[in-house]
Formats: structure tokens, C-alpha cells, sequence
């Protein structure tokens, strides 16, 4: 079902010229529009379950959550579309996507390049109140660099991995962002309420950052929501310097009882 919606949404903004470092991952588009805002667009229903005929448009601000939302209706940009040959349409159908069954597809009628176009002018037109309402800063300077990176199981021995790699990212001119340099002394993974502190504060620290950078060959629970975290939010995530696009590499899952990092 999420392909589908991979499909049209990387089709509609796929191109980076309506919002910037657009990320399609699952039913939802996700990219930035300045230094602090982020768009999610994804397909809804407004009506019936199941028939998806209107693009929700949310902004974000990447620390305070949602600051506007836009429903577009398909109805209201295309208007009714003729469907030639089939008795059942004589006065044309209004474009949906509709779920059958499982399966999800254009129902009756497939819009044109002409009808994409106009959907992605309408969104542009709203999203650029947005981008204009931004004071722009240049991004002089080094950038904030969010370690993620395994902490459970030898921890020594992970400490001092993320520690090389943090090292790397300084000696590249960029500032790392460390938890296990930072939590492991004051906050102890073996207290379940300090191990959540420590967790959640690791999230906001993501938030700070304008890049996330992966490692290591096993990817546990707690590295993986800080991986959805900065997706969310449309900060830049890379994996062995790769940035990850539609959604994240597979990797083997955390082994249960290992914990969230």
C-alpha cells in the first residue's frame, strides 16, 4: 500500500522544486522549508474510508510541532474529470485515489501530467507563504552532527566507537553531537528512569542538529527512533555517508533484551 503512495507523492514533489530534501517514506512526503520548517504531505480521506481525495499539507517547526495545517481537495483543484466510454461516469468523477481491497490505485480516472502539475502549483502556492515568512540565515560555519550510534552490550567498547566517530565528523569540520560521551557518566542504563531521561534527551538533541550520521552494523530500538525522529522532522539522515532517501536501509533489528541503544 505505502509503494503506491510512494509512487504518486515522489511523482507530485519527488523533484525538490516545490520543498527542499524531499524524503517519501511509507504514506507521507516529508522535506524542509528553511532553516527551522518542515512540510509533511501525505493523502487523505475527507469523506469516505478508504477513497483518499484530498493532499494534507502539515508545516512543522523541527522543535515546536505543527504550525499550519492545509487539506487540498483534488475536487476543489481538478474539478470533475470526464471518464469516456463508461455509462456509469456521464457526469464524470472527481480523481481519488481508493483502497480495494488492499489494493490502492487511481480510481476510474488517472490524472494527467496537466492535473500533477496543477496539484503541485497549489501546494506550491501555499507552502511559499511559509518560506517567504522566513528570516534566512546562510549556513556559514560547521554543522551540528547527531551521533547515532549502539550503546548496550559492550558498552566500553561502543563508547569508544562513537567516540572514533565523533572524532571523525570534528576532524571533517563539523561539530559532533555525542550522547555516549555526554549520558553514560551521569545517568545510569541500568535505572529504568534515568535510561529514559537519558533516551529522551537524546531526542531533543536531535532536534538541535541539522544532521543525523548512522553507524555501526546492528541498529538498535533507541537508534532507530532517533532515526524516525529526525525523518520526521526533515533533518538530513546518512548512513555510512549515504543519505537515506525513502526510508531507512534494513538492518538487522535490535536483538530482544538489548534495550534502545
Amino acid at each position: 500500500m505505502s509503494s503506491f503512495f510512494e509512487q504518486e507523492l515522489g511523482r507530485l514533489f519527488g523533484d525538490g522544486k516545490i520543498f527542499d530534501n524531499p524524503a517519501c517514506s511509507g504514506q507521507a512526503c516529508l522535506g524542509t522549508l528553511g532553516k527551522d520548517l518542515r512540510v509533511r504531505v501525505q493523502f487523505v480521506s475527507t469523506h469516505i474510508s478508504g477513497e483518499y481525495d484530498a493532499l494534507k499539507l502539515t508545516v512543522l517547526n523541527r522543535t515546536d510541532g505543527p504550525v499550519d495545517i492545509q487539506v487540498l481537495k483534488l475536487e476543489d483543484l481538478l474539478g470533475k474529470k470526464p471518464v469516456p466510454g463508461n455509462p456509469n461516469f456521464r457526469e464524470g468523477v472527481t480523481p481519488h485515489i481508493w483502497d480495494c481491497y488492499g489494493k490502492l490505485e487511481w480510481y476510474a480516472y488517472r490524472p494527467t501530467d496537466a492535473d500533477y502539475e496543477t496539484i503541485r502549483q497549489a501546494a506550491s502556492q501555499y507552502l511559499n507563504v511559509f518560506r517567504e515568512r522566513q528570516q534566512e540565515r546562510p549556513q556559514d560555519g560547521p554543522k551540528l552532527v547527531y551521533i547515532c550510534a549502539p550503546l548496550r552490550g559492550d558498552v566500553e567498547k561502543n563508547i569508544e566507537f562513537a567516540r572514533q566517530k565523533a572524532q571523525e565528523v570534528f576532524q571533517a569540520g563539523d561539530i559532533p553531537v555525542c550522547p555516549h560521551l555526554m549520558f553514560p557518566p551521569i545517568a545510569d542504563p541500568e535505572n529504568p528512569q534515568q535510561d529514559q531521561a537519558a533516551r529522551d534527551m537524546g531526542l531533543r538533541l536531535v532536534e538541535s542538529c541539522q544532521e543525523v550520521h548512522v553507524y555501526g552494523p546492528e541498529w538498535t530500538e533507541g537508534m532507530w527512533a532517533e532515526i524516525r525522529h529526525a525523518m520526521d522532522l526533515g533533518i538530513q539522515v546518512k548512513t555510512d555517508q549515504e543519505t537515506i532517501g525513502r526510508s531507512p536501509p534494513r538492518r538487522q533489528a535490535a536483538r530482544k533484551g538489548k534495550g534502545a541503544r
